[in-house]
């Protein structure tokens, strides 16, 4: 099963750190940051089921940023924590969508059964291969919005299995066994290669190298 990931945005870099070790203690996976700087992209890349929210984060408004929160992650649930005790606070959070708010200094128990209540993990249907996006149930590629091609059964297989072991050496025994009962030659394989090449090619930070004589290694730069 997945890890649950959870963002969580807030300033106080005393109490973040408590709360990360807390939930990493529970099997989750963080992302933190301090501000809300690039938090539409954060969303769009890391994909975290639940967000935790201070309200205040430095002169940002972290209720007034929720429709930002909303557009980029709808089904994301926001946890809001605030040192803002007004009921009026905690009104105008709910009324932006927040689940809960909890109001500091808060019992970390309580935090965790939030989040154990909000946040679900979910079985990935696409994996990210550098800035492209291959569907796992529909075997599509995209670039973005833009659908590059539908792989053939093959194709897919055979670029999933180097994506499973990027930066690993994948030898031509391994992957014949995508080709079950039908033999593998090594100019089948080559053309293949070359198909995933041409489709990854936009992307320069991706490479698919041959090592001679052994197999092939998927690479993508950070």
């Amino acid at each position: 099963m997945n890890r649950a990931k959870i963002l969580l945005i807030d300033d106080d870099i005393v109490l973040s750190s408590i709360i990360m070790t807390a939930l990493k203690d529970e099997g989750y996976e963080i992302h933190y940051q301090s501000s809300l700087t690039g938090v539409s992209t954060i969303l769009n890349e890391f994909k975290p089921n639940i967000i935790i929210l201070d309200v205040k984060i430095g002169t940002s408004d972290g209720i007034d940023s929720a429709p930002e929160f909303k557009m980029a992650a709808p089904e994301t649930p926001i946890l809001y924590i605030s040192a803002h005790l007004e009921s009026s606070e905690v009104t105008r959070a709910l009324k932006a969508g927040g689940v809960a708010y909890l109001k500091k200094p808060f019992d970390i128990e309580e935090l965790i059964a939030y989040v154990n209540r909000y946040a679900h993990p979910v079985c990935n249907t696409t994996i990210r291969i550098g800035s492209f996006e291959l569907d796992l149930q529909k075997r599509i590629l995209f670039q973005g919005s833009k659908e590059l091609k539908k792989l053939s059964k093959l194709e897919f297989s055979v670029l999933k299995l180097l994506y499973s072991h990027k930066g690993e050496i994948v030898l031509y025994e391994k992957i014949e066994e995508l080709w079950g009962d039908t033999t593998m030659n090594e100019h089948s394989l080559y053309n293949y290669i070359v198909k995933l090449r041409k489709l990854l090619a936009s992307d320069s930070n991706i490479s698919i190298s041959t090592i001679g004589g052994s197999g092939y290694m998927l690479c993508i730069k950070e």
